[in-house]
């Protein structure tokens, strides 16, 4: 029978191994099989396209919003929600917005990702949106669970846009309405289709406009491995993406942004962008990418400003 010392011995050796183990688990950023997991479920056809005012478009909000309180991010309105109507029949559409406290600053950067997509056609075909835009909504999602564990030195508040297919409307309405002082906000980040880069590339959007952005972004993606794009961004040069996602009301009003999104592919918006298509090494990279270039624009927030 072996001692009770070296019982001990071993024991002790196993709860070292397992904190070791525990550790580099929680180190492992994101988790990939939960990303893949919530891109297929957003892009299920039991959530029918999503469209505004849908019931697919419910359950999508539905399933943000208990993500949001299990990870424990702050309700930055009540319940989350922010209620409006667009358009001549009053199309009743409904924003996500959570919030996680800075450390040092009161000022904001707004991470956007829009939840809508475009729905069913003839009740049979239906637009999954999985690349447009469950793989935005996704990757909000894992960064609000790593920022509520990692804080950051500015407030986060991470924006679920509803109604982006129908003109952006849920980007338009939040920065025309009263609900926070949007001189507060020092910069958008948004996230709109950044899971299917076929060639292995990703484009940052915005840099023409405050080029001080652009070797931040280099930082943050040096060691990556896929490729980060410029451009998209100069006027009266066409493709022009400046004005193609939710950024754009930010941009209007002279805040600096950054949109990150694949370049346009065969099944955009078409219903065959579904979640099968999507490379999980690339997108899961595209995260990580993502996530450094947050972290470094918060650490030099003070230094970014529109037109430098």
């Amino acid at each position: 029978m072996k001692s009770l010392k070296h019982c001990l011995v071993l024991l002790s050796l196993l709860i070292a191994q397992q904190g070791f183990a525990q550790k580099d688990s929680i180190a492992v950023f994101p988790d990939s099989a939960k990303v893949m997991e919530d891109l297929f479920f957003l892009a299920s056809d039991s959530l029918q396209g999503r469209k505004t005012n849908s019931q697919g478009n419910k359950i999508a909000r539905n399933f943000i919003i208990k993500r949001l309180q299990k990870v424990g991010v702050s309700a930055y309105v009540q319940d989350y929600t922010q209620p409006f109507a667009f358009g001549k029949d009053s199309i009743p559409a409904v924003n996500i917005l959570g919030f996680i406290e800075g450390f040092s600053s009161k000022n904001y950067i707004v991470i956007s990702a829009h939840y809508d997509h475009v729905g069913m056609e003839d009740s049979t075909k239906i637009y999954n949106g999985a690349d447009d835009n469950a793989s935005g909504v996704v990757t909000l999602l894992a960064l609000a669970k790593y920022f509520r564990e990692n804080q950051p030195e500015n407030n986060l508040l991470f924006a679920f846009f509803d109604a982006e297919e129908m003109g952006l409307q849920g980007a338009k309405h939040f920065m025309q309405s009263v609900v926070m002082d949007t001189s507060r906000i020092k910069m958008n980040i948004n996230l709109d289709m950044v899971s299917r880069g076929d060639k292995n590339e990703i484009y940052a959007v915005g840099t023409y406009f405050t080029p001080y952005l652009k070797p931040l972004l280099n930082e943050a993606s040096k060691d990556k491995s896929i490729k980060l794009l410029f451009g998209r961004d100069i006027p009266k040069k066409k493709p022009y993406w400046v004005n193609a996602s939710d950024h754009a009301p930010f941009h209007q009003a002279e805040i600096p942004f950054i949109y990150f999104g694949v370049d346009d592919h065969p099944d955009y918006h078409k219903i065959t962008d579904t979640a099968d298509k999507v490379n999980p090494d690339f997108y899961l990279e595209a995260i990580r990418l993502i996530k450094d270039a947050i972290e470094i624009f918060d650490a030099n927030l003070d230094e970014i400003v529109y037109g430098k």
